[in-house]
């Protein structure tokens, strides 16, 4: 007899999918967003030292990252969460892609200036709300 281990299919495939699946990822990237948009407003003004700036940066896209793992491994099986899971993906593709310019800005290997980052970091934002209030439609 054999056993063949590692086969279920994954959450996102079973009875009772739920957009909280979307939502929790996308808000996780949302908080670090949102600590990313701290973090430059305090580096602006003088209020943080750059290696703790770095730090929490890098940790943010940290989270950002693992929100964006999450959401690419999840297979949604009705076609507006399919829609919500892929808005939602490039959202946070958009937030990692953010909070990576900050920490170039902060870390002084960026040509762009504060004004630019925090613009980036602020458009990221609203694309995560739209991709939460979609995911919460579907």
């Amino acid at each position: 007899m054999a056993v063949v281990g590692g086969c279920a299919l994954g959450p996102g495939s079973a009875d009772g999918y739920e957009a909280r699946t979307l939502t929790d990822p996308v808000d996780e990237a949302a908080s670090a967003v949102a600590t990313g948009t701290l973090v430059v407003e305090l580096a602006v003004r003088d209020r943080a030292f750059a290696t703790v700036a770095d730090t929490a940066l890098l940790d943010a896209i940290g989270d950002a990252g693992g929100a964006q793992s999450t959401l690419a491994a999840d297979v949604p099986r009705d076609p507006p969460l399919v829609a919500a899971r892929h808005e939602a993906v490039v959202a946070v593709a958009q937030a990692v892609a953010a909070l990576a310019d900050a920490r170039a800005w902060v870390n002084r290997t960026a040509d762009r200036d504060a004004a630019e980052v925090l613009d980036e970091l602020s458009s990221a934002a609203d694309a995560l709300d739209a991709a939460v209030a979609r995911a919460e439609r579907a």
